[in-house]
């Protein structure tokens, strides 16, 4: 049984402090839902690490918004559609499309300067997308966006942010979520952070994966402790890989953006010879989940490691001026663009489920809201557009703090009189047990066996790891580390129990003995616990 809380605690022998919007989260939802809340009334933002070290620094290629005459919403909407492969929720791709436009301007509004050529806007168009849409700084977007919503919260009234703080659970009195616990790095002390309204914007799990684009600290906190307070996961088996993250040997990983093809970059196998054309019409514009597969479909024909990433025909100079990040690091590793191959593999990148949420952020447990990454309102269905992430998270910011706000409005939730204790027989740790050890095995596991081709005895063997080292779930542990591995081993369970599940193939979620889609699955699997913590699976049937 998955137990309530990672720790035993009574709240009457914790320090708390309270606010009215508790928003966990320090990236491009965190932020702006903290802008959006600051003028409603008291925020307080945390953070696992610093500002600067979550997913949102870490997106290269842009933002897509509609800005050309030649594009519409429309357009963004029906491209949004057909990426997702028959299960995007339409209601939220529309609102997504249609104040995406109004959100981007606000970005620009506080300092967010998009490149330009002569006196528009440079444009960039990337997989699946039909127009150029794709504004960008440079190749560090997600940086410059970040970096502008840094400085506007900092110094923002009623804004406090507090930093490498690792909050281990949503604390949940009569029904209703009325804070966290947080565990300070610091000095090692928990506390309790009491909320009218608590907003969830702790981003993806992309680190359950041996090869992953993401931060450090993606380890699916959020999911975790949301789906341990009673709230509803779903779509978890749909998982994004990016096709191009530069190879080394070493394990050392980092993203080529997406943009760099759209520029004109070729994927080549080791015969130096052009191979998407054979996969889809667009070719190396496909659809990243079409990418990935094939790029791995060639790997196992070739019985090679890497494939490549041809810029040579493009120029030096451009490659500097467009991509100076990528450039520079590249040069770091004695690599040549004008002259190299650059190897690529592809790597787990985006989470298209989440904790379910309505066009609100409103998640199955009152009081809680999600935005960003770690949602699912269904915008991305089995597979992400790219440079949709960015917009969403600014799009479903805004409204969980409206959604937040309505409630606070409609139910006036009181911090006063909540008694919360738990108490739960627990174990400890062995001096033997080596969690970093523990914690590679089920990355690689995870890469492995529930990664970018799937099969029933695959996702068995992966369930059947988790099982067998379930028992640390409801160790008593006391660092993060070990709060950590309890999450990742949660959230890796769900994901692989929900691939197993669907028994068919679409988008993101490839199984190679059910390769084709089939109508009867479309739709959403969706996890929760009951009242009384028994796991329970349902079918959210569409109706479009």
């Amino acid at each position: 049984m998955i137990p309530r809380y990672l720790l035993n605690f009574d709240l009457s022998q914790l320090e708390t402090e309270y606010c009215d919007y508790l928003i966990i989260g320090g990236g491009v939802a965190g932020l702006f839902s903290a802008l959006k809340a600051a003028p409603r009334g008291k925020v307080i933002v945390l953070a696992k690490a610093t500002l600067e070290e979550c997913n949102t620094s870490y997106a290269q290629g842009g933002i897509a918004s509609v800005v050309k005459e030649d594009d519409s919403p429309s357009v963004h909407y029906e491209d949004t559609m057909e990426a997702g492969v028959g299960i995007c929720n339409p209601e939220a791709v529309k609102v997504l499309v249609e104040e995406g436009v109004h959100r981007v301007r606000e970005l620009i509004e506080i300092g967010v300067s998009f490149d330009r050529e002569n006196t528009n806007y440079a444009l960039g168009r990337e997989g699946a997308h039909s127009r150029d849409r794709i504004l960008h700084v440079g190749d560090s977007t997600g940086k410059a966006i970040q970096d502008a919503l840094m400085g506007s919260t900092r110094k923002g009234e009623n804004i406090t942010i507090e930093e490498n703080v690792f909050v281990m659970d949503l604390l949940t009195w009569e029904g209703k979520c009325v804070g966290s616990l947080v565990y300070n790095k610091d000095d090692g002390k928990v506390r309790a952070y009491l909320a009218r309204a608590v907003i969830m914007a702790t981003g993806g799990m992309g680190q359950l994966f041996e090869r992953s684009t993401n931060s450090v600290i993606a380890t699916g906190d959020g999911l975790a402790m949301a789906y341990r307070a009673g709230a509803e996961v779903m779509d978890l088996e749909f998982f994004q890989f990016h096709p191009t993250v530069f190879y080394s040997p070493e394990g050392k990983a980092f993203l080529i953006s997406e943009a760099v093809r759209g520029a004109g970059g070729i994927l080549r196998n080791e015969e130096e010879e052009q191979f998407m054309i054979q996969y889809h019409p667009l070719a190396d514009l496909g659809p990243r989940d079409i990418v990935t597969r094939a790029m791995m479909s060639v790997l196992k024909k070739t019985r090679t490691e890497k494939i490549y990433l041809d810029l040579r025909h493009l120029g030096k100079n451009f490659i500097k001026k467009r991509f100076p990040n990528i450039y520079s690091t590249l040069k770091a590793y004695q690599m040549d663009v004008a002259r190299d191959l650059i190897p690529v593999v592809p790597a787990a990148h985006y989470t298209m489920g989440g904790v379910k949420t309505g066009l609100s952020g409103e998640t199955s447990v009152p009081g809680l809201f999600a935005a960003g990454e770690v949602a699912c309102t269904g915008i991305h269905g089995a597979n992400r557009l790219a440079s949709n992430s960015l917009l969403e998270g600014l799009v479903f910011g805004e409204r969980a703090v409206e959604g937040a706000s309505q409630y606070i409005k409609e139910f006036s939730p009181s911090l006063e009189g909540i008694k919360i204790s738990y108490f739960q027989q627990r174990d400890f740790p062995l001096d033997s047990l080596d969690i970093s050890r523990l914690e590679k095995s089920l990355k690689r596991l995870m890469f492995e066996k529930v990664g970018i081709i799937r099969y029933q005895e695959c996702l068995q063997d992966a369930l059947d790891f988790i099982k067998q080292n379930s028992a640390f779930l409801t160790f008593s542990f006391n660092d993060i580390k070990g709060f950590e591995l309890q999450n990742m081993m949660l959230a890796a369970r769900l994901t692989a129990w929900a691939a197993l599940l669907r028994e068919e193939s679409r988008g993101g979620h490839y199984r190679q003995d059910f390769p084709s889609g089939k109508k009867k699955w479309r739709g959403h699997l969706v996890f929760a616990l009951s009242q009384e913590r028994e796991e329970e699976v349902n079918w959210l049937g569409t109706s479009w």
